[in-house]
């Protein structure tokens, strides 16, 4: 079972003007202390309710939610019977866990430098051929991670847009283009993640275990006089080139990441929150800061270590822990800082501003506790677990439909239910084209009894699981949210105190130049 993390952060202060909270219709289950009660008591530290729970337990905003959203879902279905997403439509934490071997192929020309001889020995031969092998297929890794990484930068240009347009169509709405603005900030550093720690590594660390690769296995047949020079220059400082560009462009970027959270904890801080959201936040930040310190410098080291490997052994002693060191940095972020979050493509402005952003942390806080935690009760007009169609209620208000359909063609159980919905041919597709929505998910498990038992049972493992796991990852998004909306309220105030001393300062001057005339005419005369 999923757990929520205790040391994630959130902004749970008075609504920020940035995030404006829209009316909302008054709901007879809105004033039921005794149907909240459970909630009150179990998800809040204090007797306050939070406010997006209350309005999510109106079956009022049930409908209205429901009506506004059109998820669904395409699959297809492959060879073998097996269902798969016919594209993505999230933004997805999709870093493979593989990537932090990438360095690895640095080290394995190891033989053919440390043992640069001719003949070659035996052993050395064997070394060399297992070290050239493996850097080649590492490029494989570097392939498929950059393809993962292409999609996410894709949808983040559509969402970039989509927002761009938005703004310039409100650009005299003052506090909708700060909500825009906001989210155009934390996008630009998405994208900027995926450029440089995804794709331009994949690119120069891919090319480079190539070269290392190929040079490693040229070795073999050093004996011969041109192939012996051809395989110096590849498994030396050819190869290893590039990753030393890497680890430059690398450094760079890590220097702005450092910067830019820097400010974003000092805002925070000068707003003084409470002591768990301010932890919450500062952890979050800092969690950034050492990630970008540490890759940051081991890229710098590793490329430096690696052209020393061309004619020293002992670069591969410092290689050594730059490789653990990426291995780590690989697994911190995609369980620490990484995250999956919906497009905001084609999404009504209405929904975008559906709450406030600081209810919206609250509500992901409080749900993660709700879901993962069987202690904690959960009214049932918010989500009743022993009914289907509550908790698919619940899953496409909360924008979880792409993952649980996901979810349900990966469970060799309910995969095989999924074969009983009408397929859609497509004239572009090869494979029949499956749309699922809400409605085809009742409708299938209204078809056979098994049916509701299987899909039941699936809803609570997924929002015990996946679940807590996406509003973990929500929560992530938001408190970067928070960190840059703050930053920009304290940049334009700023900005407008500079302006305003700066015309003050003016008139003050002016004033100042015509009494010296008065007193010089007053002279005169």
């Amino acid at each position: 079972m999923a757990h929520p993390s205790s040391s994630s952060d959130t902004l749970i202060s008075p609504p920020s003007p940035i995030h404006p909270s829209t009316s909302k219709k008054p709901s007879p289950l809105m004033e039921s202390d005794l149907e909240l009660s459970p909630l009150d008591i179990n998800l809040r530290s204090n007797n306050a309710p939070i406010p997006k729970l209350l309005r999510e337990a109106s079956d009022i905003t049930w409908q209205e939610a429901l009506e506004t959203t059109k998820d669904q879902v395409p699959l297809i279905r492959r060879r073998g019977g097996r269902f798969k997403l016919l594209h993505q439509q999230q933004f997805k934490n999709s870093l493979l866990a593989s990537v932090g071997y990438l360095e690895l192929a640095n080290a394995g020309d190891f033989a053919a430098n440390v043992w640069n001889d001719i003949p070659v020995p035996r052993f050395a031969a064997v070394l060399m051929g297992i070290g050239g092998t493996l850097a080649l297929a590492m490029v494989f890794v570097a392939i498929q991670d950059f393809k993962l990484s292409y999609r996410n930068v894709k949808l983040l240009k559509e969402e970039r847009g989509h927002l761009q347009r938005l703004k310039q169509y409100h650009c005299r709405n003052v506090e909708m283009t700060r909500v825009l603005d906001s989210r155009l900030g934390v996008g630009l550093r998405e994208i900027g993640t995926e450029v440089v720690d995804r794709i331009v590594m994949d690119l120069l660390m891919g090319a480079g275990s190539v070269l290392v690769g190929v040079g490693t296995l040229m070795a073999i047949g050093g004996a011969n006089r041109h192939v012996y020079k051809a395989s110096n220059l590849l498994s030396g400082y050819i190869g290893n080139a590039l990753a030393a560009i890497f680890g430059l462009v690398n450094a760079i970027w890590s220097g702005y990441l450092i910067r830019r959270f820097y400010l974003h904890d000092r805002a925070v801080v000068s707003v003084e929150p409470s002591d768990d959201i301010r932890r919450r936040l500062r952890v979050r930040f800092r969690r950034f800061q050492w990630h970008a310190i540490v890759n940051g410098v081991n890229g710098l080291v590793a490329g430096a270590a690696s052209m020393v490997t061309a004619t020293h052994w002992e670069g591969y002693v410092v290689l050594i822990p730059c490789i653990i060191s990426l291995i780590m940095c690989n697994y911190f972020w995609r369980k620490k800082l990484g995250y999956d979050r919906p497009i905001l493509d084609h999404i009504s402005l209405a929904k975008l501003q559906l709450t406030p952003l600081t209810e919206d942390l609250e509500y992901a806080i409080a749900m993660q506790k709700a879901l993962s935690e069987p202690d904690h009760a959960i009214p049932q007009p918010l989500i009743d677990k022993c009914s289907l169609e509550s908790m698919l209620q619940f899953i496409v208000r909360n924008r979880m439909l792409e993952t649980y359909v996901d979810s349900l063609a990966h469970d060799k159980l309910t995969s095989t239910l999924l074969s009983e919905i009408p397929p859609t041919q497509s004239a572009t597709l090869h494979h029949p084209e499956y749309i699922i929505t809400y409605d085809v998910l009742l409708r299938l498990s209204a078809s056979k009894e098994n049916h509701a038992r299987l899909l039941l049972d699936h809803a609570g493992r997924f929002l015990r699981t996946d679940g807590v796991r996406l509003f973990t990852y929500r929560e992530r998004h938001l408190l970067e949210l928070s960190g840059y909306a703050v930053w920009q309220d304290q940049m334009a105030e700023s900005i407008t105190a500079s302006t305003t001393s700066a015309s003050t300062s003016t008139s003050s001057t002016k004033m100042t130049k015509d009494l010296s005339k008065t007193e010089d005419k007053s002279v005169c005369n």
